[in-house]
């Protein structure tokens, strides 16, 4: 659980409680001290608290009046009261009132534990409850900003369902692509998080914290939407999100914002037949002439003469009559293709470029001499090796295939073809694995362990270690004590 109250006008007892509490084998994360029921109410009036022992007489608030304003609040704690026998009538009061359990005095060390273990048995099945329907709603949600055809009716009533989980008054959409690793749980309402189309993650933020809550992703390329006040609105909002998003990627803009950028120029011409020259290029092999295609055709996206979205569709095209061409002399399909074809989790389009021309040029040595596998299987090996030996640094795929000296595109095919998986994937694989190691065979921290194994940031590390292993570090630690 996250917040226990203890509100006891006796010090020593408070703090025996106290004590009790830390070694009840609960997990409690704040415990907050009150010596009267005025102090109480006024800290639950604040914040949320999941669970509260409270003593009957006390100066300022006894414990029945704090029960019966508790019983006012929307979000109420779950209450144990703890009073001698002479105060036995006035606990049933309080149970009446809405107290949960009760404890008797002196304090019984086991009786405590079970009041709190069940206690944190209700709360985590509530979350558990709550997180289920969150996620239904949010996929309401995203099903109702994302596809076509979706009646007003429908979305009346996915809106009514989803204002008991977004608490915000006035909103923008944000549109970016990063790892889901690296967008935090919701910061307190000021952000609610969803999974969009074309790798764009999606931000549903109170316009009051957009500021804030853009810092956090100063590295990233971001579309935003106008303001807006009903959540009826939230497909508009998106639609804008995800077109001033592709503005950012053409324009290589940081924050593109619907209210302050105009639409490109329609009186330019449509290229299809420029992009369908350079697959030609491919395809017969004259690779730099089609790079050299490529690029003006991207100079033309830049000044807004072509289309984003037509763009991404002629190079789709592209990849795959080029897969088709060659896929019996590489043994290639289209999963090899989709980082290429999922434009959008790029950054801008230079960054795009890079790869597409890197993987161009790899087409030389592909298709134009035969693949030593023996050689190339020995270089994978050391690859291997060496990702091992260092897996702790910061690593990526262009500095290992660098260490053995293997082109690039070469080296992502025949490492896929030799360890029957990716890159990224394999890293994190024995970063993970090392990580169980360590949390198993030491006592170091998790930030300690999360360096040890190459993750320069701890929340990082976390998420993508419970996307793997299903807990996070503590409880996989806990688990096995």
């Amino acid at each position: 659980m996250k917040t226990l109250m203890i509100v006891e006008d006796e010090k020593l007892i408070r703090q025996g409680i106290k004590s009790m509490v830390l070694r009840s084998g609960v997990d409690v994360e704040e415990i907050i001290e009150c010596n009267n029921g005025l102090a109480a109410l006024e800290i639950l009036e604040k914040q949320n608290v999941d669970v509260m022992f409270t003593d009957i007489r006390m100066p300022k608030m006894d414990g029945i009046s704090l029960v019966k304003e508790i019983q006012k609040m929307t979000k109420k704690p779950l209450i144990a009261a703890i009073s001698g026998f002479d105060e036995f009538d006035y606990a049933v009061e309080m149970m009446r009132n809405g107290v949960n359990e009760y404890i008797l005095k002196p304090v019984d060390r086991d009786k405590l534990a079970k009041v709190l273990k069940k206690f944190d048995d209700i709360i985590t099945e509530e979350k558990e409850s709550y997180e289920k329907q969150r996620q239904v709603v949010y996929q309401q949600m995203q099903y109702m900003m994302i596809y076509d055809n979706v009646t007003h009716k429908e979305m009346q009533s996915i809106t009514e369902m989803a204002r008991a989980y977004f608490q915000v008054k006035n909103f923008v959409v944000c549109c970016f692509s990063c790892p889901e690793s690296e967008i935090d749980d919701e910061m307190d309402g000021k952000y609610y998080y969803l999974e969009g189309k074309d790798s764009l993650n999606i931000l549903i933020v109170d316009s009051e914290y957009k500021d804030e809550v853009l810092k956090s992703f100063d590295n990233y390329y971001i579309g935003i939407s106008n303001v807006y006040y009903n959540l009826l609105d939230l497909r508009q909002a998106y639609h804008e999100a995800a077109t001033m998003r592709k503005t950012a990627f053409e324009t290589m803009i940081k924050r593109v914002d619907a209210a302050k950028f105009s639409k490109p120029d329609e009186e330019y011409e449509y290229g299809v037949k420029f992009m369908m020259q350079t697959a030609n290029l491919i395809c017969s092999n004259k690779l730099d002439e089609a790079i050299e295609q490529l690029e003006s055709f991207v100079d033309g996206v830049k000044a807004r003469k072509y289309y984003i979205n037509e763009f991404k569709e002629q190079m789709e095209i592209i990849l795959n009559t080029t897969i088709k061409v060659y896929q019996n002399t590489l043994k290639v399909g289209e999963d090899d293709i989709m980082e290429l074809s999922d434009i959008y989790s790029f950054q801008t389009i230079d960054e795009y470029m890079e790869v597409v021309k890197r993987w161009i040029r790899g087409f030389d040595e592909l298709v134009s001499t035969d693949i030593d596998e023996h050689k190339a299987n020995i270089k994978i090996k050391n690859a291997i090796k060496y990702i091992q030996e260092n897996y702790a640094t910061d690593l990526n795929m262009a500095v290992v295939s660098n260490y053995v000296s293997m082109n690039y595109s070469l080296f992502s095919f025949t490492f896929k073809q030799y360890t029957g998986t990716n890159f990224v994937n394999y890293l994190k694989d024995i970063r993970i694995g090392e990580a169980k190691k360590l949390l198993t065979d030491t006592d170091m921290k998790i930030n300690e362990i999360s360096q040890a194994v190459g993750y320069e940031h701890e929340k990082h590390f976390m998420k993508t270690f419970k996307a793997i292993t299903g807990l996070t570090p503590s409880q996989y630690r806990n688990n096995l004590g």
